[in-house]
């Protein structure tokens, strides 16, 4: 076997032994069950779009849970390591940089996926028994699987780049706040009280990752686009259904590979 996958094994095992994987899991079983409750009742009054609705919640609980279960889990594989002296240990092994950066980055990415298999895949198999659309439940899971993707490419930069597993979750954590409350509506309010550029609000909505998972996401669930809110109202009438989905997902895609190159090259730097 390649050093690439032995390590990436080995972190796999460590993060699915961890709290944090029984913890993430548990919150999209317990919330997606509670959701598909909810949407039962439902169901009653508006058929299977009920069970849609609660979909649709859990996508809302998604774009606030999965960037920390990517971040933390990320940024504590090198730095942790780093921490307590076993990164040298590691190091001295027949191994490159290279290999350790992403064995480790295959590690955590494979954990949380699974993390969210198991408790998105709880919730959207009732769903589709239940008339929700089974391409509708994958495209949810996938764009979810982005965005926890990108996240964890930025947590791995993060743990490259620090001394500790401290430092690393603390940035991490500063990042996830920005994106979260600088979303539309945070942009928008900076955009009327400065008188910000019109491109900066529309650009910003799509650099975010955050933003951008929920601006792909929010089209597949229902077409009303007063639901995007008016900048993404803006954009899905300039770009069109389809082309604001391949945007927010490119989005998605280049902070994942900025992360991926960025954290690389940092690690790597490190033994000159």
């Amino acid at each position: 076997m390649s050093a690439v996958t032995l390590l990436a094994r080995r972190e796999l095992q460590d993060s699915v032994r961890t709290y944090w994987f029984l913890v993430y899991s548990g919150v999209f079983v317990v919330g997606g069950l509670l959701l598909m409750v909810l949407g039962g009742a439902q169901s009653t009054v508006l058929g299977y779009r009920g069970f849609a609705r609660a979909i649709a919640g859990l996508m809302h609980l998604a774009l606030f849970v999965v960037p920390l279960m990517a971040l933390f889990p990320a940024a504590s594989a090198l730095a942790g390591e780093r921490e307590v002296g076993t990164l040298d240990y590691l190091m001295a092994q027949p191994v490159s940089r290279r290999e350790i950066f992403a064995g480790k980055w295959l590690g955590v990415w494979g954990a949380v996926v699974l993390a969210l298999a198991v408790g998105f895949g709880s919730t959207g198999f009732v769903a589709t028994l239940r008339g929700v659309s089974p391409g509708l439940v994958l495209g949810l899971f996938a764009f979810t699987v982005l965005l926890a993707t990108a996240f964890a490419s930025i947590g791995l930069w993060l743990s490259a780049a620090s001394p500790s597993t401290r430092r690393a979750n603390s940035i991490g954590i500063t990042v996830w706040l920005v994106f979260l409350t600088l979303g539309s509506l945070g942009v928008m309010s900076a955009f009327i009280r400065w008188g910000l550029p019109e491109w900066v609000l529309t650009g910003w909505a799509l650099l975010n990752p955050i933003e951008a998972c929920r601006l792909a996401v929010l089209p597949l669930l229902d077409s009303d686009a007063n639901l995007l809110g008016p900048v993404g109202a803006a954009l899905l009438a300039s770009l069109g259904r389809g082309g604001l989905i391949a945007v927010a997902t490119a989005s998605l895609l280049g902070w994942t590979t900025l992360g991926l190159v960025a954290g690389s090259r940092v690690f790597r730097n490190e033994e000159r």
